[in-house]
């Protein structure tokens, strides 16, 4: 039987840590918890693995709330821009941190064909704005708070997941861009803009947008956020 790379468990990906997990304990522990809350969303999720440069990689998931976000890490993956299922990676991680010594790490079959569209690219993005991440913790606050009369993805309203809630506007080549509430719903249930407790990194607690023709990015504090453009060619997976 033809096997197609990556259409099925006869390939496994693999994570080499390039700096030891013990030293690097935050960034796969904070990895691990975006995959469980990922996984309470949709326990179908899937996750990419993109190289970054020499040492490290960004794991990027699958969201049901329509875009994608991604953690970075220090390793470098046995295949690059490889999809796997997130349900281990929780597991792996935490182990990986908890096992002494650990280099290799195994994140199972690659599942690649599943993955809708490409990764987004690394470059090429034109700053729109800056935001404090305290005024989109305080729009996620004012969901939550409606949750209870409710329910969509991640127990938030339906009605605002759809409405436009920042409006940003940049150089007239980035022109303007909205963030509904499905992003500020993935950026604060996932924990990329949860207020940073060491003083040191206060300094740092903004959201950082900028934009391609077919893709917003949002970066905060503890992770990215991915938007396919509206009117652009960025495609993402659907939730199962």
């Amino acid at each position: 039987m033809l096997n197609l790379q990556g259409s099925g468990p006869a390939d496994e990906l693999s994570l080499t840590l390039t700096r030891p997990a013990e030293a690097q304990a935050s960034a796969l522990r904070r990895t691990a918890a975006v995959a469980t809350r990922v996984l309470r969303m949709d326990t179908g999720a899937m996750a990419r693995v993109v190289r970054v440069g020499d040492d490290m990689a960004d794991i990027i998931f699958s969201t049901p709330l329509g875009c994608i976000v991604a953690e970075r890490i220090h390793a470098v993956p046995s295949v690059d821009d490889a999809v796997v299922l997130a349900e281990p990676l929780p597991r792996l991680l935490v182990g990986a941190v908890d096992a002494s010594g650990t280099e290799r790490v195994s994140l199972g079959g690659v599942v690649s064909l599943l993955w809708t569209g490409t990764a987004p690219p690394a470059s090429g993005y034109t700053l729109v704005d800056t935001v404090p991440a305290g005024d989109v913790r305080t729009l996620f606050a004012e969901m939550q708070r409606e949750a209870d009369e409710h329910s969509g993805p991640a127990g938030l309203p339906p009605s605002l997941l759809d409405q436009p809630l920042l409006q940003l506007t940049g150089p007239v080549e980035a022109g303007t861009v909205e963030l509904t509430g499905r992003v500020v719903a993935a950026l604060g249930a996932l924990g990329l803009v949860v207020e940073p407790k060491r003083q040191d990194l206060r300094a740092h607690d903004l959201i950082r947008v900028s934009a391609t023709g077919s893709w917003i990015r949002v970066d905060a504090l503890f992770g990215t956020a991915y938007v396919p453009r509206p009117g652009g060619l960025a495609r993402i997976p659907s939730p199962n």
